[in-house]
């Protein structure tokens, strides 16, 4: 984060007051100031549920912790069965006796 010195805050304050008027500066210094209140408290609830999360992974990758109650044994793997496949029937007859006789 850029570091603000007294000099920019003087600056600042000083183009704020002629855009805005010495009756609105107040108004929008509150508005301003709550925003940022806001935000700050945000981030810090971002920061302890990313940290929570970190402290989450960190029980989970050792094992003597985990009890073995608490754990659920993942069901197996299981792999599709082949489908049964039937052979093929061998043709007996050649194929021109399988046709239908002609009539005469």
């Amino acid at each position: 984060m850029p570091q603000i010195g007294p000099l920019e805050v003087v600056v600042v304050g000083a183009i704020a007051l002629i855009v805005f008027g010495p009756q609105r500066l107040p108004e929008i210094a509150r508005t301003v100031g709550r925003a940022l209140g806001q935000l700050r408290q945000m981030a810090a609830e971002v920061r302890t549920e990313f940290e929570s999360g970190m402290n989450l992974d960190d029980i989970a990758d050792e094992p003597e912790d985990i009890k073995p109650e608490d754990t659920k044994p993942e069901p197996e793997a299981t792999q599709p069965e082949p489908e049964a496949t039937q052979p093929e029937p061998e043709a007996t007859q050649p194929a021109e006796a399988t046709k239908p006789p002609e009539p005469e």
